[in-house]
């Protein structure tokens, strides 16, 4: 047996848990009802049945362990002019590599104690889903905006993973059982995030990935006008269904939570300056042109939209 909770205080992980790995019936009907209505989310494993059976990724899989490392977000004071914003998750060092990080000690102490026992490490490259795993494990919600929220941190966290082949009872900790809902209870009553999704990606039916402004400043296909209209002043990621949320911290009117993004300088940026101010980060992982053709879309906007209000001007004095 293995004292979890006292290697994750030793290695400072921001909270985790352990759960069971038996099929995931309930994502598995999700999945389903997605692939009839063809908006399988992006950028995940097209097989069905792998995201569903832990046993398809590790043989005789028991259970799963689940870590969370909060962030906060970044806030400036928003100007008008040729900039864009890239979202605080895709802001400084990439996530995957902190998580990352964590994994691997944490994998290092486990093996150590457990040379027997067989373990892998994902964050953001399982064929599971993430959020509904650590709902499994008790350590928080997924709400409307189709993300999972943490009672400690809110949304504002990252999801690290590891399967093995150990029961659940064998790192000595349980699934959480705490049935205290009154702290997500508001979610059920507000609506900020649908109605103020840009791409209207969000409803009560569910969310569609595919009209998400986060998907389509990583989408390398060109981009309908409409989907350009969409992405409004994002570079690269959304965060306005995070920052409206109520149960979130409060954002300052005025101020835009990530990082402003001179336009002129992505779209004159060389490749040395991309690996050195972006390669690091999670907005790099699609590249300098992605970066730049969402740079020209964000521009054209700004145009359009100055466009028109002298257009309004101009009509209005006559």
């Amino acid at each position: 047996m293995v004292d979890l909770r006292k290697l994750a205080e030793q290695l400072n992980i921001d909270d985790i848990a352990v759960c069971h790995a038996e099929r995931f019936t309930d994502v598995e009907f999700l999945l389903k009802k997605d692939l009839e209505l063809g908006i399988l989310p992006p950028f995940t494993e097209d097989d069905i049945e792998k995201r569903v059976c832990p046993e398809k990724t590790l043989e005789n899989a028991s259970s799963f362990i689940v870590l969370l490392e909060h962030y906060e977000p970044k806030i400036y004071k928003k100007r008008e002019g040729p900039f864009g914003n890239i979202s605080p998750a895709a802001c400084g060092e990439d996530y995957h590599r902190i998580v990352r990080r964590k994994l691997n000690l944490l994998m290092e102490a486990l093996n150590s104690a457990d040379p027997k026992g067989r373990r892998l490490a994902f964050v953001d490259d399982s064929p599971f889903s993430e959020k509904h795993l650590a709902m499994r494990a008790g350590l928080g919600k997924i709400m409307k905006n189709g993300l999972f929220y943490s009672r400690k941190f809110g949304s504002r966290c990252f999801i690290g993973l590891i399967l093995s082949d150990r029961e659940p009872g064998f790192y000595g900790l349980s699934p959480r059982s705490d049935t205290d809902d009154t702290w997500f209870l508001r979610c059920e009553t507000c609506s900020a995030c649908q109605k103020l999704c840009p791409g209207k990606a969000l409803s009560e039916k569910g969310m569609n990935s595919y009209r998400c402004v986060s998907y389509l400043t990583q989408k390398k296909e060109p981009l309908t006008p409409e989907e350009e209209r969409i992405m409004g002043e994002q570079i690269y990621g959304c965060d306005i269904c995070q920052k409206v949320c109520p149960l979130n911290p409060p954002v300052p009117a005025g101020y835009e939570t990530g990082t402003e993004i001179a336009l002129d300088d992505i779209l004159s940026m060389t490749n040395k300056e991309f690996k050195l101010i972006f390669r690091q980060t999670a907005a790099g992982w699609r590249g300098k042109k992605q970066l730049q053709k969402n740079a020209e879309i964000i521009l054209r906007n700004k145009m359009e939209k100055s466009y028109g209000n002298m257009e309004f001007q101009g009509t209005a004095r006559i």
